[in-house]
């Protein structure tokens, strides 16, 4: 998921505004280059809180690239 966001860059708020992209990216840095920095709350409260609405926003978005759903 931090991979997927650090190479969609910022077309990532573009195309499904509304999570923190640039904290998702954030973190995947942390995740592979700061082990030590690592705090399994914010990892489990990130899983919990935030991976909903980037669910609903990267299926809407990718709803709308499906050319059925632009009839």
């Amino acid at each position: 998921m931090t991979e997927a966001a650090i190479r969609l860059g910022e077309d990532a708020e573009r195309l499904a505004p509304g999570p923190d992209w640039l904290g998702f990216r954030g973190m995947g840095n942390i995740l592979r280059h700061a082990y030590h920095r690592i705090d399994d709350q914010i990892v489990w409260d990130t899983v919990k809180d935030e991976l909903p609405s980037m669910r609903v926003a990267v299926l809407t978005a990718l709803g709308s690239l499906d050319p059925e759903k632009q009839q």
